[in-house]
């Protein structure tokens, strides 16, 4: 089959690049693909002016990987879209795989689908978040718009399946769970009998660190340490108040950078588990990060959470927005070390969650 994917890839840095990435290798085995990337993906304003590309990868090395890759989309402006949909129309694709998380793509994708529409040529949609994390009308509005127009998507979580289906009942919509992000996986660098704790990717409101502050400030009696490792996006001088607030400054060590993919290992290794103390959420790449590492997580019920996190084997799941809960979770972790978590990874990822699995969706849908 010939398939073209639209998507960010490295160098561009984050988790949807990543995502991508290990969704165009499992295609790149099996199909003929015709992989076109981003030399801007986002004006810089709209990222906050920080550096959007990750300097350990090559780009060499990347472009050795696929027969058919470019980065030549410049994503705002309508001169590239025209050339991509032409590209795009001469390669004759079976299927077009779109990647779908943001409002922002709505008018790019908009144009392609109609391009691509008046000539023959299918196109689907690959919902990672059907909506943002920190949404509005205007957002929401622009989704909604590409959602009706679609006629295949695929998502990650029964709840985000549900939303689809009410808002466009004629498309096939399938659910797969989010595969886990591989990694290599150095040896754990502490062998003292505290407990490690790892708050993973950007810093923002609906993640909750707040709440995993006050949570670890009522356990002062236990030997539990917390590593913040992600850029702030906001709230930084509020969250160092609050730390010296509740006087746990010597358990909580912040890193506030962007952290790549090759720093990764040394961060999840050291962690026990990893903490995900959401206000709400959908789905989750840290989830699949954890995962990746062999690590367990320790999470609120919202979202798909309760389908990617085995209660008990996997992680632990607790109410969103409780200090009290979430304290009562890291104390389960406190006293359950002993638990082999990574065979439990191992045996639910392998049953439930894959690249291949999703590719295999995907072919089904085309």
């Amino acid at each position: 089959m010939k398939v073209c994917l639209i998507a960010p890839i490295p160098p561009i840095r984050g988790g949807i690049a990543k995502y991508c990435h290990s969704l165009a290798r499992e295609l790149e085995k099996r199909h003929e693909l015709l992989l076109l990337s981003y030399r801007r993906q986002y004006p810089a304003l709209l990222y906050g002016n920080r550096d959007q590309l990750d300097s350990t990868y090559d780009r060499a090395t990347i472009m050795g990987e696929f027969k058919n890759l470019s980065y030549g989309i410049d994503s705002a402006s309508f001169a590239s879209w025209v050339k991509t949909a032409r590209a795009i129309a001469r390669f004759r694709p079976d299927l077009v795989i779109l990647p779908w998380w943001v409002a922002y793509w709505a008018p790019m994708y908009a144009f392609l689908m109609r391009y691509l529409e008046k000539r023959g040529i299918k196109c689907l949609l690959i919902c990672i978040n059907v909506f943002e994390h920190e949404d509005s009308a205007v957002k929401k509005i622009l989704a909604k718009f590409i959602f009706r127009r679609a006629d295949r998507m695929v998502v990650h979580s029964q709840q985000e399946l549900d939303q689809l289906r009410a808002i466009n009942g004629k498309a096939v919509i399938r659910k797969q769970l989010l595969p886990p992000f591989c990694y290599d996986r150095p040896a754990p660098p502490h062998a003292d009998s505290s407990l490690h704790l790892l708050f993973f990717g950007f810093v923002r409101h609906y993640k909750g660190l707040d709440i995993l502050l006050r949570a670890l400030a009522r356990l002062h009696n236990r030997d539990i340490f917390l590593k913040i490792v992600g850029e702030f996006w906001e709230g930084k001088e509020a969250c160092l108040a609050l730390v010296k607030e509740l006087d746990i400054s010597g358990q909580v060590e912040i890193i506030d950078r962007y952290v790549a993919d090759s720093e990764m290992g040394a961060y999840f290794s050291w962690a026990d588990a990893v903490v995900l103390p959401y206000r709400a959420s959908k789905t989750s790449g840290v989830i699949a990060t954890a995962y990746g590492h062999a690590r367990p997580v320790l999470a609120t019920d919202v979202g798909g959470f309760h389908e990617v996190v085995q209660d008990g084997f996997t992680g632990k799941l607790v109410r969103a927005g409780d200090p009290q809960a979430l304290a009562d979770g890291m104390a389960w972790f406190y006293e359950h070390r002993g638990l082999d978590f990574e065979r439990y990874i191992a045996a639910f990822v392998a049953q439930h969650m894959s690249w291949g699995a999703l590719v295999n969706t995907i072919e089904e849908m085309a």
